[in-house]
């Protein structure tokens, strides 16, 4: 019953220090600590105070850094302009033949092949050339009636009744139509007409300029209407499928130029345009179909089957466009930082259109001529999320002049939520910042920390760290880091890189932003040893 009454008894003490604290009012039982002030002289450090100080939030949700720190960090400036913007679209196409110059031979007629001209595939045959000859009874008959036909106009062409000579005029038509409509070129009549005698075997000659793809033809075959017996391509022209992407599709019109490379012939650019965009997908590799149609005059170097590399240049005409490494993208937001002048730079939200190699289109957001950070965004992105959060809690009234580590641990209180929030390290610190440099013995080396200035104010503040080995000797070849946060809930840890002084000191630049206490973590690698790592606790007062 007791034990219960001094636990209320304790917990009744601790709201009234908090609520004395974020009142501004002094308690009794603070402790002063050494080389400042008591506690009855401070004033509370409110966010309006702290918006001044380098790094820390402006009232538009900005952050302020200096010209020093801005060339650490290698901050860049550019600007959102208008430019000339043309997207690359790569991809890989193979070659084919045009369609539309594709011959099939066959005849119109049955026969018998008698003798074959072109006798392999791959011959090139020119217009006009004999492929084979054929024999059959039905065109030796038809040759025989077109002279018979021809001997009757002659004979009755100069009679006075114009119905028997037109009736002689009717018969030869039609039978020179026959021989037409079985492929029998005009040559091939005028040729019969001077000779009067009808051909045994009738040659068939290849309709187009190109190239033997496939031969079925063979001497002493019949062959029947329905039978393919030669195909020719005519290679002066060729077709490149390649694939495109559908978010690429919206791009791609029919008339584009392109730029066709081959591993063949390197060095070398053929050039063609696009004649035609497939209306479908593949829905396994969600690309379409593009036809592109190139010359191949010459000594026929593209054929077909080979493989190529197609590149696509898309004017997109004049659009705002920012440097791509200047957007921070969350996958929900788009984030740009704008310079304010004078170290001051917001944070402001951005549309994105299409990227165009190493430049991205604004499409809302941002206006021409802003001046925005190109480079060391991330550290401006993660500054700002830190001193935002700081910068909040630093406005409650008395928050910096809290000081939970003279509290006594009671029983009862650890179970309250929070109280455990930063025990460990307040235990360290008993109520005083340390006077003195803090050591820690890790394995066979010793790391101690030190501040200048001793005690470590709010503000900027040199750590220093001196590392020594078993037999006290420094060490000057380690690679040492801090990290600092402050011991409250949603904290991130700043982390910053320690060079070796002419003192034999590893020292790091610490902006310990408000009075509290502060966790130190000192990592050093040592060549030919596993990392060391030691963790100090700070405790910060007094103004800058």
């Amino acid at each position: 019953m007791v034990r219960k009454r001094y636990n209320a008894l304790a917990f009744a003490a601790l709201i009234a220090l908090t609520g004395g604290c974020s009142r501004g009012d002094t308690q009794k039982g603070e402790l002063a600590q050494p080389g400042r002030e008591p506690m009855q002289s401070e004033k509370p450090m409110a966010a309006k105070e702290m918006q001044g100080m380098p790094g820390m939030p402006m009232p538009s949700g900005g952050i302020m850094v200096d010209p020093a720190k801005q060339q650490l960090i290698g901050l860049r400036i550019a600007e959102a302009t208008y430019q000339p913007l043309e997207k690359t679209i790569r991809t890989v196409g193979r070659v084919e033949y045009d369609e539309r110059k594709l011959k099939q031979i066959n005849t119109k007629i049955e026969g018998w092949i008698e003798r074959l001209y072109v006798n392999f595939t791959g011959k090139l045959v020119k217009k006009g050339d004999p492929l084979f000859t054929i024999y059959s009874p039905e065109l030796l008959s038809t040759q025989e009636e077109y002279l018979l036909a021809l001997q009757a106009k002659q004979q009755i062409g100069s009679s006075p009744f114009s119905r028997v000579a037109a009736a002689g005029n009717s018969l030869l038509e039609a039978a020179r139509r026959r021989l037409l409509l079985w492929d029998i070129t005009p040559e091939q009549i005028d040729e019969l007409e001077r000779s009067g005698k009808p051909t045994k075997a009738l040659t068939i000659v290849s309709p187009i300029d190109g190239f033997v793809i496939d031969k079925m033809a063979f001497e002493g075959m019949r062959v029947e209407p329905s039978m393919v017996l030669y195909k020719i391509a005519d290679l002066s022209t060729v077709w490149v499928y390649a694939d495109i992407y559908e978010y690429e599709l919206p791009l791609v019109k029919v008339g584009e130029q392109a730029k066709v490379h081959l591993s063949y012939y390197p060095g070398q650019i053929f050039r063609g345009r696009v004649i035609y965009l497939y209306p479908y997908l593949d829905s396994k590799t969600r690309t379409a179909k593009v036809r592109l149609e190139l010359p191949n005059t010459g000594a026929v170097r593209l054929k077909p089957g080979m493989f190529a590399d197609v590149e696509l240049k898309v004017s997109m005409g004049r659009r705002l466009a920012v440097p791509h490494e200047a957007i921070l993208d969350s996958g929900t937001r788009q984030i740009v930082f704008v310079e304010k002048g004078e170290g001051h730079f917001e944070a402001k939200e951005v549309t994105l259109g299409l990227r165009v190699d190493d430049q991205h289109e604004i499409l809302s957001g941002l206006s021409p001529g802003t001046r925005i950070v190109a480079s060391a965004n991330f550290f401006l992105d993660s500054e700002s999320k830190l001193r935002e959060s700081m910068g909040a809690m630093a406005g409650m009234a008395g928050m910096e002049r809290m000081r939970m580590g003279g509290m006594e641990k009671t029983e009862g209180m650890e179970g309250m939520s929070g109280m455990q929030m930063a025990a460990p390290a307040l235990s360290k610190v008993e109520g005083k910042a340390p006077s003195g440099p803090q050591e820690q013995k890790v394995g066979d080396t010793t790391l101690a920390l030190s501040t200048v200035p001793t005690p470590p104010r709010v503000g900027e503040n040199t750590l220093r760290i001196r590392l020594t080995d078993e037999k006290g000797k420094t060490i000057t070849n380690a690679r040492v880091s801090v990290s600092y946060t402050m011991l409250m809930p949603g904290m991130s840890p700043v982390r910053a890189e320690a060079a070796f002084s002419k003192e034999g000191f590893y020292e790091a630049k610490a902006n310990l932003a408000m009075g509290g206490a502060w966790e130190v973590t000192v990592k050093a690698t040592i060549p030919g040893k596993p990392e060391v790592k030691a963790t100090f606790a700070l405790a910060t007062g007094g103004g800058q």
